[in-house]
């Protein structure tokens, strides 16, 4: 018994860890966003206050499953701040596309010389800068031929805005997993606080019957003594399994963002649920056409091959417009009132730059490959949880089922034993024996309960279908 409460104490404490998305997907958090987030400054949204009101009743959050995954997905840090990452990615899409539309602009100036500028030709003296010389006017370029380095750059950004949007959805699906994981972790360790609670109480009722007994002289004091020792062992198991609930509880807490001081109670049970009809082979199948894990790898190769063709535009000239208007005072070009525009076209072509531009190629190239090489060794690593999911699913139901008949064993053999020792034909020892089993039995049952729906749970996780959102993403294309 000890073993399963520590086995709970271990699965709490893991459960309190931040949700990380997985590493080889991209995730880059600016520090403007940790000086803006309330949770750094140890606020909490005024939301999540209000949805935890709801669902509050007699001084307890009555919380159910589905309840904790709607909460976590609107309030848990780690997707707040990916939420964060997609908007600044929306920002780089704008500041791409603006590279290609019209520049508009203002300038000002004012130069003071040592002495003015001027030319005598005989009594005639003509000046062609004055000593204080002021400029203002508009100007406005547009970039006519670039090879094509804007447009590359402006899909680029477009599709690792994508990639960072599948990336977002990958994270929310392990913030399903963890979640459900604590609240089932939270519901098992309730369910051994009972196994322990009733082994005190039929310890209780066997003690009365045994000093009965024994004060009658029909057993030895010994009896009673050692079932005392029990029942005291027992009883320094369910304080055990108490700190146990409040670890989990606690874990689970941490991940909705709720104040561990609040007290929580789960309004659901460990049940067993139907598992998939579908096979090992189809599941796989699913996995790799609906992991975001995979779309997102997809979308970052899109951008890698946007980025190699901006690379390659780099060997071909860049030519834009330029107009001006200005209006000059102290120059000689103000003779005709002050106010002048010009309109010119410019062209500039690199000729050698020592190898920077093909090193860029070669870089962008190898980005390239390496994205598609992770994308390959993701394909792999989803195979490869699909299948210990699948596989660990059969066998906590076949735990199950054994561990059904054992409690049904256990039960039967403990009443036998008690009426057995009523009746003066079976020992105290039996009777101790025969709890001991059924505890254990009964632990075994709930364990096999909570083996069952996680490995369900990571089935889901492993196929992707934890979080059925759609973000209008369309499929990259050339």
């Amino acid at each position: 018994m000890l073993l399963f409460l520590a086995a709970i104490g271990l699965m709490a404490l893991h459960g309190c860890a931040s949700v990380r998305p997985p590493a080889h997907l991209p995730h880059s958090y600016s520090g403007a966003i940790a000086e803006a987030s309330p949770e750094i400054e140890g606020k909490r949204p005024h939301s999540s206050d209000e949805a935890l009101r709801k669902l509050e009743k007699d001084g307890n959050i009555n919380l159910s499953l589905s309840d904790c995954l709607k909460i976590a997905l609107q309030h848990n840090y780690d997707i707040r701040l990916t939420r964060e990452a997609l908007t600044q990615a929306d920002t780089r899409i704008t500041q791409a596309r603006s590279a290609m539309l019209p520049f508009l602009g203002a300038e000002a100036s004012y130069t003071r010389l040592d002495e003015e500028l001027s030319i005598t030709m005989g009594p005639q003296s003509l000046t062609f800068m004055d000593r204080d010389q002021y400029k203002a006017g508009f100007v406005i370029r547009q970039p006519i031929f670039t090879g094509g380095r804007l447009n590359a750059a402006r899909k680029a950004s477009q599709y690792s805005r994508d990639a960072q949007a599948q990336g977002n959805r990958a994270l929310e699906d392990e913030v399903v997993f963890q979640v459900t994981r604590a609240y089932r972790t939270a519901q098992l360790a309730e369910a051994f606080q009972d196994v322990a609670v009733e082994a005190v109480e039929l310890l209780k009722a066997h003690e009365h019957d045994v000093a009965i007994l024994v004060e009658k002289g029909a057993n030895p004091e010994i009896d009673l003594l050692r079932t005392r020792t029990e029942l005291a062992n027992a009883r320094k198991e369910l304080n055990g399994a108490d700190n146990a609930v409040d670890l989990a509880y606690s874990a689970l807490k941490n991940l909705l963002i709720i104040p561990l001081e609040k007290s929580v109670h789960l309004t659901e049970t460990l049940v067993r649920l139907p598992g998939p009809e579908a096979d090992l082979s189809s599941l796989t199948e699913l996995a790799l056409s609906q992991r975001p894990e995979l779309s997102a790898i997809d979308f970052q190769a899109a951008a890698a091959k946007q980025a190699l063709k901006a690379a390659r535009g780099e060997y071909l000239p860049v030519i834009a417009l330029e107009g001006r208007y200005e209006y000059m005072e102290g120059d000689v070009r103000d003779l005709e009132g002050g106010d002048h525009w010009t309109v010119g076209i410019g062209a500039e072509l690199p000729l050698w730059n020592w190898g920077k531009t093909a090193a860029k190629v070669r870089e962008a190239r190898s980005q390239l490959d390496q994205v598609k090489i992770q994308r390959d060794k993701t394909a792999d690593l989803i195979r490869l949880e699909v299948r210990q999911a699948f596989l660990d699913l059969g066998k906590a139901e076949k735990n199950i089922d054994a561990a059904e008949s054992a409690l049904n064993t256990a039960k039967e053999a403990y009443r036998q034993a008690k009426a057995g020792y009523r009746a003066g034909e079976g020992t105290n020892t039996d009777v101790l024996d025969a709890r001991t089993a059924l505890s254990r039995a009964e632990a075994n049952h709930t364990q096999a309960l909570f083996d069952h729906n996680v490995a369900l749970a990571a089935l889901h996780r492993a196929v992707g279908k934890m979080v059925a959102e759609q973000s209008g993403i369309k499929e990259p294309v050339e």
